[in-house]
Formats: structure tokens, C-alpha cells, sequence
């Protein structure tokens, strides 16, 4: 049985484009579209590591990490990363910092698992992490299945995982499934407030609310969305607060987002 939909509240987004759709039916039939790019968010920044996937991988788990969660990466390599000889490519994604320069250079030469971008690696900076690991997916990975998005602060079971990928129909849908936030939310407009880590201006979002969203704790979904989401991301411009960006594209271009209770960090 298909887990039961909290019931969310409607929202229409029309800035800067309400056409991102027609502009990606464009792009498929003729391989060019006559809009230009809002943003050239894959060319703000340089990749320094980069690793490679095999010709095929079931699903790709990208692990979003704080540069210096040295413990946190780890504990996933010794732990469910190890993938237990199943088709599954665990890869962290991190930022920079010339503190842990050294550091981080070692790891990568230990491990080989690490993507890290050349922007400065801090909370407000999360949105290029995740539209690196868009990116980075759809350039180096097209051949893969199933691609889930995972900060390093939650623990995976990847039998549970790829049984829930393989259970699912989804032959013609396009789907995310995560941790749906579905009761209205203002956006944070005070830098005194004791939420000003989400401070948003009106400049960067006008809105008086956000849309329903998937935290970006955990989120599910098949290789075909990341490849459109990947495509419309250049046509919408960009907010810092990577859920939220995301899941408003993806709603922009006509993908589900459900909520599903396994993808809810226990704490």
C-alpha cells in the first residue's frame, strides 16, 4: 500500500519563469531553447577531487558532509557505507577550507570517495554542494538506477534502501520521496532572530511562504528526475536553502514529492 499523503496547502511560484517546462520540452526535441540561463550555477565554482563510477551502479548514495566531519565519514566508511558487496557507490560531498587542506588530501588518497568543490564550505554555501551533486551525477554516473541524497548525520540501512527502490513502480513517474514539509512556513526575514541561520531577504525570495518541501536530510529518487532537475536548475534562480530550491523546481517541472516516514531521522 502506497504510504498515506499528508495533505498540503496549494502554492504557486511564478518568478522569474513560469514556463521552465516548455523550456525543457524545447530542450529535448531541438537540443537548444531560446531562454537564456538565469544562472550559470555550474560554472560558479572548480571541482578539486572528483571520482569516477563504474559502468553500472544500482544506486548512487551521495553523502553531503561538512568538510571537517573527519569522525562523521569514518563512521559511514566502517559502518552501513561499506555496502556489503552490493551494487552501491557511497560518495561524500564536501566543500573547501584551506584549514583541512592536508587533511582532506590524505583522505582522498586513502579512499577515493570524496567530491569536493572549490566554494567555501559553509551552511549558506549548501545549495552549490547539492547542485555539484546534481552535477556530478548526471556527468560522471548517467548509467545508474537510483540516486538517494543523505546528510552524514543519519544512520542508512541500504538492504532497507534498495528494497524500498526496488518495490516502488517507477516506470513513468517522476518522484522524490523523503520527509515532506507540508505545514505552511514563513521564511525567516529577521538576522536577530534565533532562526537567522535560515535568513532569507525578500530580494532572495519573495514569497511570504515557503513551498511544501523534502528536507534535505534524506531524499530519494530515480536517475531520470536528477537528470531534468539537473537540466532546469540553470532556468530558476537560485536560494540558498537547498531543500527548498530543489523541491521547488522539481514541483516547477512537474515531479512528485512524497512523504514516506522511512526517510525521518530518528534521533
Amino acid at each position: 500500500q502506497p504510504a498515506e499523503q499528508p495533505r498540503c496547502y496549494e502554492f504557486h511560484y511564478n518568478y522569474p519563469l513560469n514556463n521552465v517546462t516548455d523550456i525543457l520540452n524545447e530542450l529535448r526535441e531541438n537540443g537548444t531553447t531560446s531562454s537564456q540561463q538565469i544562472n550559470h550555477i555550474y560554472n560558479q565554482y572548480s571541482t578539486i577531487y572528483n571520482v569516477k563510477c563504474a559502468a553500472y551502479t544500482e544506486l548512487i548514495i551521495l553523502v553531503k558532509s561538512y568538510i571537517g566531519h573527519f569522525d562523521q565519514r569514518r563512521a559511514i566508511r566502517s559502518t552501513w557505507g561499506k555496502c556489503h558487496g552490493e551494487n552501491v557507490r557511497v560518495v561524500f560531498l564536501l566543500g573547501y577550507s584551506a584549514e583541512f587542506d592536508d587533511q582532506v588530501r590524505d583522505e582522498y588518497a586513502e579512499y577515493k570517495d570524496m567530491i569536493q568543490g572549490s566554494f567555501r564550505d559553509k551552511y549558506r554555501n549548501n545549495i552549490y554542494k547539492t547542485l555539484m551533486a546534481y552535477n556530478w551525477v548526471v556527468s560522471n554516473c548517467s548509467d545508474s538506477k537510483f540516486v538517494f541524497f543523505v546528510d552524514d548525520d543519519y544512520f542508512v540501512t541500504i538492504p532497507n534502501l534498495l528494497k524500498f527502490c526496488r518495490d516502488k513502480k517507477w516506470d513513468g513517474r517522476d518522484v522524490m520521496f523523503g520527509h515532506k514539509q507540508c505545514n505552511p512556513k514563513n521564511p525567516v526575514r529577521s538576522k536577530s532572530s534565533r532562526h537567522r541561520k535560515w535568513y532569507i531577504s525578500e530580494e532572495e525570495y519573495q514569497p511570504p511562504i515557503l513551498p511544501p518541501f523534502l528536507s534535505g536530510g534524506s531524499v530519494l529518487t530515480h536517475i531520470t528526475v536528477v537528470r531534468k532537475l539537473r537540466i532546469a536548475f540553470p532556468y530558476m534562480k537560485t536560494i540558498f536553502l537547498d531543500d527548498v530550491y530543489v523541491s521547488l523546481v522539481a514541483q516547477k517541472i512537474g515531479i512528485t514529492i512524497l512523504h514516506d516516514k522511512r526517510f525521518v531521522n530518528a534521533e
